[in-house]
C-alpha cells in the first residue's frame, strides 16, 4: 500500500541582528520580527503572525517580514497563504534565496511539484553543497513520479550528508515505488542503523512486509513507528490495513476511523475502509468507500481492482469490468486476471 512517506523539511529561521546604525523605525521592525520568531518557537503561530503583520505595517517593503509571515502561515497549516507571503518577499528582494526555498516547501505541500522544482533552481545555483536542497529536489521529483531522477538527487544529498537517516528513508521510498523491495530494505536498514527512532523507516518497512504478505511482521514494524509518533494518521491507516488482513476487523476499523478523524483528506483511508467492508461482506458500503477514495484520487493504486470486485459481487458486471480495465492500465496483476476470468466472455 503506497502512501505519503516523507517528512516535510524543517524550515530554518535566521533573524538578522540589529545594527547600531538602524533607525528607531527599523529597530522596532526588527524587534517585532524577533518576537514573532520567538512566538513560533513556542508554537504560538497566531501571536507570531500578529508580530510579523505589525512589522509589515511599519514598512510594507520589508522582504524579511513577508518571509517570516509566510513561515508562520506554513507552520499554521496554511500553505497557500504562505505562498502569497513568500511571493511578496521575492517581489521586494528577487534574490532572496531563503524565500525561494520556503516557497518551494509550500508548493510541495500543495502538490505543485513543478513549481517547487522551479523555486529550487536559484537555491541550488547558490548552494550546490546543500544536502537539504538536494533532498527537497528529490522529494519534488518523487511527487512527479520521476523516481530515477529523484534517486540521483537523494544520492547527491547523501554524498553531502551521509549520516542523515531521513535521506536514506526517502531513497528507500523510491525503491519501494519501483517495487525494488530488496534495495528498499537495504536503505531502510541503513536509516535505522543511523537512527533507530526514524519512524518513517519503520512505517515503510511495514508497507514492504505487507506487500510480501508478511502481516505479522508488518504489525510489529508499524507498532514501532507508532511508539515513536503516537497518533500519526498515516501510520494508523497502515495499521488498520494490516489488521484487516490479519482478520482483526474491530481493531482495523478503530485505527482507520482514528486516521480519518485526524486527516480526512487521505484517500487511502477510504480505500482501506472499502477493503475492510469488502472482506466483511458489506458490499454496498465497500462500493461507497471505494467511490469516496476515487473521488479524491482517481488513480489510486489497486483501488479500481477492489472497486471492480465489489461491483461484481453486487451483480454490476459491466461496471466491474470497466473498473478492472482502469486498474489493468497500471499493470495490476489481479485486475488482469479478473478480466480474463470475468470479462473476456462478455
Amino acid at each position: 500500500m503506497k502512501i505519503h512517506l516523507i517528512k516535510y523539511l524543517t524550515l530554518v529561521f535566521i533573524v538578522s541582528g540589529i545594527a547600531i546604525s538602524c533607525s528607531t523605525k527599523e529597530q522596532r521592525q526588527q524587534t517585532l520580527i524577533q518576537k514573532g520568531y520567538q512566538s513560533l518557537d513556542k508554537g504560538q503561530t497566531k501571536q507570531a503572525l500578529g508580530y510579523f503583520e505589525s512589522a509589515i505595517e511599519l514598512n510594507d517593503e520589508n522582504a524579511a517580514a513577508w518571509n517570516a509571515k509566510g513561515i508562520a502561515h506554513y507552520q499554521d497549516g496554511h500553505p497557500y497563504e504562505a505562498i502569497q507571503a513568500y511571493g511578496k518577499a521575492l517581489q521586494y528582494k528577487p534574490d532572496y534565496t531563503r524565500a525561494y526555498f520556503n516557497r518551494s516547501n509550500a508548493f510541495y505541500q500543495t502538490g505543485e511539484f513543478y513549481r517547487a522544482l522551479d523555486d529550487l533552481e536559484p537555491v541550488l545555483d547558490s548552494y550546490q553543497d546543500s544536502a537539504f536542497a538536494h533532498l527537497a529536489k528529490g522529494l519534488a521529483l518523487v511527487g512527479l513520479k520521476k523516481y530515477d531522477e529523484a534517486e540521483l538527487s537523494f544520492n547527491k544529498a547523501l554524498e553531502l550528508d551521509s549520516s542523515n537517516s531521513e535521506i536514506y528513508t526517502n531513497k528507500a521510498a523510491v525503491h519501494y515505488y519501483k517495487k525494488d523491495y530488496e534495495s528498499a530494505i537495504t536503505a531502510i536498514n541503513k536509516a535505522l542503523e543511523i537512527n533507530p527512532k526514524e519512524a518513517n523507516a519503520w512505517n515503510l518497512l511495514a508497507l514492504i512486509q505487507s506487500e510480501n504478505k508478511q502481516f505479522d511482521q508488518a504489525l510489529v514494524s508499524v507498532n514501532k513507528a507508532l511508539e515513536i509518533e503516537a497518533g500519526q494518521p498515516y501510520f494508523l491507516n497502515n495499521r488498520g490495513y494490516i489488521y484487516t488482513f490479519l482478520d482483526n476487523y474491530d481493531k482495523a476499523y478503530t485505527d482507520l476511523r482514528r486516521s480519518i478523524v485526524i486527516d480526512e483528506k487521505n484517500p487511502y483511508v477510504y480505500r482501506n475502509l472499502g477493503i475492510l467492508a469488502l472482506k466483511k461482506g458489506e458490499i454496498e458500503d465497500a462500493i461507497r468507500q471505494f467511490e469516496n477514495a476515487l473521488n479524491k484520487n482517481n488513480d489510486l493504486p489497486s483501488t479500481n481492482f477492489y472497486y471492480g470486485e465489489a461491483l461484481r459481487l453486487n451483480d454490476q458486471v459491466d461496471k466491474a469490468c470497466a473498473a478492472y480495465q482502469k486498474a489493468a492500465k497500471n499493470k495490476d496483476k489481479e485486475a488482469i486476471a479478473a478480466i480474463e476470468q470475468y470479462c473476456n466472455s462478455l
